[in-house]
């Protein structure tokens, strides 16, 4: 994706790495930075949340940081915030609306008296009213962004930035993440968002021809009558025999999977979001995995996929270039390490996979005999 001359834009990156290594991490932090934009504390004294890096008695007592870079309508701007569990000691937004840096707001905490000091610059476009609105809303263990929302306040570029935290950036996606309601809820539509899921599913080759969701009412208390309405979706399946209707959860861990990750996947292919997907391959056979992330690879505009894998075959795809390869490697101190196999200058007829699987790229658990002591 062209952002401008000299910035593109990859929209799918996968990261490697063996348990506990920290690739998770990544993400839950990208996670705990999006919650402090669109949502917050309602008093003072409430926590906020962070989790400091527990393996350092020095790191325990610092402050942590939190930076990310993004691109609304192909502008650049650069979000930062310190904090701690009780407040956040600094927070700026800066954008490059004309190919130059601007500021849109600067904060510094003062813990001692439980206050904020907020500048705002000339780009913010914002009257004295509008500021002294943010600044009385901002509490100390609060975002300015978050505060903006909570006032009386429009801005273009603040809502902008709120609306990219919001929608464009997507919850973190685990293999537990519930998604059964929100993929029910594009089937229950009409139109393009049904015919997305449904042409995903007859290509994977599940014998399903077809899906619905039905009302189903049930009997809560006898004595009372008293009942409840709940929605059940059913996947018909097409056999010399017949047609055959299953409930969803009838369906294999992997059919359910599929459905549930092609729902995400038709979001991304009808509007522009980020998604970080950990551990993409759970309850997927190869081919699936690959299959969807061609789909998403044709047939999305503006959207990305960040994953976590162990699936060493996605390696050597002929669509996956090797600034989209990475790997996460734990340091001695417990801390994680990132890098990308661009970094390696590995000879392009080398097999990357083939150099993973031996240790040459790291990212790697070192494992001891496997015969054990006393046996």
């Amino acid at each position: 994706m062209d952002m401008n001359k000299s910035v593109k834009l990859l929209k799918l990156s996968v990261l490697y790495g063996h348990n506990a290594s920290g690739k998770t991490n990544l993400f839950l932090a990208l996670d705990f930075l999006r919650t402090l934009v669109i949502d917050g504390q309602e008093t003072k004294d409430k926590e906020i949340g962070f989790i400091p890096f527990k393996f350092d008695e020095e790191t325990l007592k610092l402050p942590g940081e939190f930076s990310l870079i993004f691109y609304i309508n192909k502008i650049k701007y650069h979000y930062q915030v310190v904090l701690n569990n009780q407040h956040i000691h600094s927070e700026t937004l800066d954008f490059w609306p004309e190919g130059r840096k601007a500021s849109i707001f600067n904060r510094t905490g003062d813990s001692a008296k439980q206050i904020s000091r907020i500048t705002f610059g000339l780009k913010a476009e914002l009257s004295a009213d509008d500021k002294n609105f943010i600044v009385g809303n901002t509490l100390e263990n609060n975002t300015v962004l978050y505060a903006y929302q909570r006032t009386n306040v429009a801005n273009e570029v603040l809502n902008g930035v709120v609306t990219y935290f919001r929608t464009t950036l997507l919850p973190l996606i685990g293999p537990n993440t519930l998604l059964r309601h929100w993929s029910m809820s594009q089937t229950l539509k009409n139109g393009e968002d049904k015919e997305i899921l449904l042409q995903l599913i007859r290509k994977a080759d599940f014998q399903i021809t077809a899906f619905e969701v039905k009302k189903i009412v049930e009997p809560v208390d006898e004595k009372d009558f008293e009942e409840i309405e709940r929605n059940e979706l059913y996947f018909s399946h097409e056999t010399p025999k017949g047609s055959f209707k299953l409930a969803s959860t009838e369906e294999s861990e992997g059919t359910q999977r599929y459905y549930r990750i092609g729902g995400v996947l038709r979001k991304l292919i009808t509007s522009a979001h980020v998604a970080s997907i950990d551990e993409l391959e759970t309850s997927l056979h190869p081919d699936l995995v690959t299959f969807l992330l061609k789909v998403f690879l044709i047939n999305s505009q503006d959207s990305q996929i960040i994953a976590t894998t162990h699936a060493q075959y996605l390696m050597e795809l002929d669509y996956m270039r090797r600034d989209m390869i990475w790997f996460c490697e734990k340091a001695d101190d417990g801390s994680s390490q990132y890098f990308s196999a661009q970094e390696f200058k590995i000879h392009k007829n080398i097999r990357l996979d083939n150099y993973y699987r031996i240790g040459k790229l790291g990212a790697k658990p070192s494992l001891g005999t496997p015969f054990l002591e006393g046996n």
